[in-house]
């Protein structure tokens, strides 16, 4: 069996996040190498053949066509990000092991305290205003939503949570934070919103001032024909305004995996 230094590692992806762990696991006296691709294509399997990884990390979005089973090394370990469990079963299929890198327990958290920070850039280069005194509303109180939360309250902002989970507005009620159920229809609130909540579940109409920053993934929480003029919805924010910090964190989580 090899040691962790005799073992190869392949980044394929490009996200800054994916360059730099493979730099960093180069500093960390590991083989490493980078393919700046978000697809298959000859060039990547050329590069297969002749650096035999023992471990791919794939592209945080699911990588355009598949690695042929054929040219992976027997054992090779593949962690992937968002990818479908179709797209999973090509290599499952055959034996290899895959892991999900975005649902590594340590890596959420810390991804969800970047994301929050995150939203705190983007709301002062939006607004050029101080968050104390202001009040803001969460609505989800999952992880990302518990540290955005947390972190607008430690800068003196107003919290109040909303979600529809009992559980999670009696988490928040026991941390201090004023709680609501969730509503569909925000029109008539004059605040700002900041959604945490991965489904479209939000209706404005086109006279509201609600301000909303929506952290969760695509195609985010503004259900369809809703007016959206102070509506942005704010993607990867790790990996925007801190990919060095990105990158340590998806690199301590993989060496957690393997």
């Amino acid at each position: 069996m090899k040691t962790i230094h005799e073992e190869k590692w392949l980044f394929i992806g490009s996200d800054r996040r994916l360059e730099i762990c493979s730099k960093l696991f180069g500093e960390f006296g590991l083989a490493s190498a980078h393919s700046n691709s978000n697809e298959y294509s000859d060039e990547l399997g050329q590069l297969i053949a002749s650096f035999q990884p023992d471990h791919i990390v794939f592209p945080i979005l699911e990588m355009k066509g598949n690695i042929p089973p054929e040219l992976l090394p027997s054992g090779t370990k593949l962690y992937v990000g968002v990818a479908s469990e179709q797209w999973v079963a090509t290599y499952e299929s055959r034996g290899y092991p895959v892991e999900r890198y975005l649902q590594e327990e340590r890596f959420i958290w810390e991804n969800a305290i970047l994301t929050a920070e995150g939203f705190l850039r983007e709301y002062y280069k939006d607004t050029n205003r101080c968050i104390k005194g202001r009040h803001f509303f969460v609505t989800g109180f999952g992880k990302v939503g518990k540290m955005t939360a947390k972190m607008i309250h430690s800068l003196g902002g107003e919290v109040t949570v909303a979600a529809r989970s009992e559980a999670q507005l009696s988490e928040a009620v026991s941390l201090g934070y004023a709680i609501q159920s969730l509503q569909e229809d925000w029109t008539n609130e004059h605040s700002i919103l900041v959604n945490t909540i991965p489904a479209q579940w939000l209706h404005l109409h086109n006279d509201s001032t609600l301000r909303v920053y929506d952290l969760a993934s695509a195609p985010g929480c503004l259900k369809p024909g809703s007016f959206a003029e102070y509506y942005t919805i704010h993607l990867g924010l790790p990996g925007k305004h801190f990919p060095d910090d990105a990158a340590k964190v998806l690199a301590e989580a993989l060496l957690r995996m393997k």
